[in-house]
């Protein structure tokens, strides 16, 4: 393998050169920088990653699953000697150790596909939108509960969610929380479902509208569900269906409607609380470790291996 590691090194530097205008004694740590292309050892890395973030998102029944799934402890019977019971040691394979980079999270499952309705979310600008939303909230029938859910992701990377149900212009119930490691994606997802959650233990609506203003999210909870946070989706659509006389409607973010800012105020106080300690990573954020760490990596390697020369002789012709 290292071998043909140095040979794909020595095409790539021949590449480096041939794009910069630069000496031909210029360090090799100096041409990576400049043309922003790691060596071959991090590239090959950053394609592991991006292969272990692909593993993650494959259900239970596919083949390279089952081949990477650990071997379940058996059942000791205490006449037979204990060396004869412990099963073998998996090799370690290539597929293993690339299994081994990320940590796990929960699968998505092999569902029907479905489509919602053809009529887009989005049928104007975010200023018309939101003057017809308004316009609709004062033509709403009595006894309808309005759900809105919005997510959060703080600088520190914690995503939270929030809902404020409205019931007749009054704010009659709300909640926050927080996920583990997750995108606004999720957060978006989950305070959706919560929000519904909240309002179907109220004995008061007979009409039931979400409202929220992530357009994918929206998407996914009126027909398939995305691969992140299926079980939400899942979950959220047998409810609605339960229920018979449930909407989900998109709203424009951050238009001052009193609703949504009160629930992204209570989404962003969630990324406060203390994380879960049996959450799971879900596979966007998955995926964002996957694209994160090369970059990492590729900016310790340069710190490590820069040139000390204060004022090198090499550089740009």
């Amino acid at each position: 393998m290292r071998h043909l590691i140095r040979r794909m090194d020595k095409s790539l530097h021949t590449a480096v050169r041939a794009i910069l205008p630069i000496w031909k004694t210029t360090p090799l740590s100096a041409r990576h920088r400049e043309a922003g292309i790691p060596p071959v050892s991090q590239l090959l890395e950053s394609h592991r990653l991006r292969f272990a973030a692909r593993l993650r998102s494959l259900d239970e029944a596919h083949p390279l699953v089952t081949r990477t799934k650990q071997t379940q402890a058996p059942i000791i019977n205490r006449a037979i000697k204990l060396k004869y019971q412990l099963p073998r040691k998996p090799f370690r394979t290539r597929l293993r150790r690339t299994d081994e980079l990320l940590p796990r999270c929960a699968r998505p499952e092999l569902v029907r596909r479905r489509f919602a309705s053809d009529q887009p979310m989005q049928t104007a600008s975010k200023e018309e939108s939101d003057t017809n939303f308004c316009d609709w909230l004062r033509s709403v029938a009595p006894r309808t509960a309005i759900v809105y859910s919005d997510g959060s992701l703080s600088l520190e990377g914690a995503a939270g969610y929030g809902y404020a149900i409205h019931l007749d212009g009054l704010t009659v119930l709300d909640g926050n929380g927080r996920l583990g490691p997750a995108e606004v994606f999720d957060a978006e997802a989950k305070g959706a479902l919560e929000g519904l959650r909240a309002a179907l233990r109220l004995s008061t609506p007979e009409r039931i509208v979400v409202c929220l203003d992530n357009i994918a999210v929206a998407t996914c909870l009126l027909g398939m569900p995305s691969d992140s946070s299926q079980n939400e989706f899942l979950e959220f659509q047998a409810l609605a269906a339960e229920h018979g006389a449930t909407e989900i409607r998109w709203i424009p973010g951050h238009t001052n409607i009193p609703g949504n800012e009160q629930a992204d105020a209570l989404a962003k106080a969630g990324t406060s609380q203390p994380e879960p300690a049996d959450a799971l990573p879900t596979l966007p954020y998955l995926r964002k470790v996957a694209r994160r760490r090369p970059e990492d990596a590729f900016k310790a390697w340069w710190e490590a291996s820069a040139p000390q020369h204060k004022n090198p002789s090499w550089g740009f012709c």
